[in-house]
């Protein structure tokens, strides 16, 4: 029996060194989706009447979402969990959601290959509070300070780096991450069919070459069989063959005996006349 229990922790740990960030929303749907399900069961066809808020549900809702305060915090210190950030940010006021950004995979790859930490760590993260005054007060309270506690404590000398978002809501945070998979994916689409465009231009070029050259020793094998010489090379470009005129270029004698012949005519044909 202990072995099992010992199984699952190890299977647990290792499903935490998965690269996707920290989300304590997800977290708490996937704890909820069990009792969520039974619920449906019991309740049956009446859940479809009840799914939708009433306008005094929305009105609270809308209430809530105001009151509530966004904290970022830009360094998360190495290998801190997102339980251990909550439980030195609850003393400053109730805490609704975290999400923390996981270091790049790469990084992470290269430190456990050159013998380091093989724990999973976080970049940045953001901290919702209930209430905008506690996220206020705890920006102002903590940034540029050290974490303190206990001297032998692994974040003792870690300094918080935080600031209060101001007019900064979740869903915003939701959104821009929705925009950013967009994008990454538009992205991704592009390179794919960059990379196809590309291979298929090569593997034209290819067979394009290698009938050519099939033609080249086609024409070569007839023209031995034939005795002949071998033919040109066929190719895109063919050699063409130019003829240029040009006019007979006369000496100096040759022009004066023409000239003077010329002018005996002329003196002839002139004494006749007159």
């Amino acid at each position: 029996m202990t072995s099992r229990k010992r199984n699952e922790f190890l299977d647990h740990e290792l499903s935490d060194e998965e690269d996707v960030g920290y989300n304590s929303e997800d977290q708490e749907e996937s704890r909820g989706a069990r009792s969520i399900k039974r619920r449906r069961v019991d309740q049956g066809s009446d859940d479809d009447s009840q799914a939708d808020f009433d306008e005094e549900d929305e009105e609270a809702l809308d209430k809530t979402t105001k009151k509530t305060g966004v904290i970022y915090i830009s360094r998360i210190p190495p290998f801190m969990k997102p339980a251990t950030l909550k439980h030195y940010l609850t003393p400053y006021g109730e805490i609704g959601r975290v999400f923390l950004t996981p270091e790049d995979p790469v990084a992470q790859k290269q430190r456990v290959r050159n013998g380091g930490n093989k724990k999973k760590s976080f970049t940045d993260g953001w901290v919702e509070f209930i209430n905008k005054k506690d996220a206020k007060a705890a920006a102002e309270t903590l940034n540029g300070n050290i974490i303190g506690g206990k001297k032998g404590n692994f974040y003792h000398d870690d300094m918080w780096n935080m600031k209060y978002l101001t007019g900064f809501k979740w869903s915003h945070l939701t959104e821009q991450i929705a925009n950013e998979n967009a994008e990454r994916a538009a992205r991704l689409r592009a390179e794919v069919a960059r990379t196809r465009r590309e291979n298929k231009s090569f593997v034209e070029d290819v067979e394009r070459s290698k009938m050519l050259e099939g033609m080249r020793a086609k024409k070569a094998a007839q023209a031995d069989r034939a005795g002949a010489a071998p033919a040109k090379p066929v190719g895109r470009v063919r050699e063409l063959t130019r003829d240029f005129k040009q006019n007979e270029v006369k000496s100096k004698r040759i022009k004066d005996s023409s000239k003077s012949e010329q002018s005996e005519d002329v003196q002839r044909v002139l004494s006749k006349i007159f």
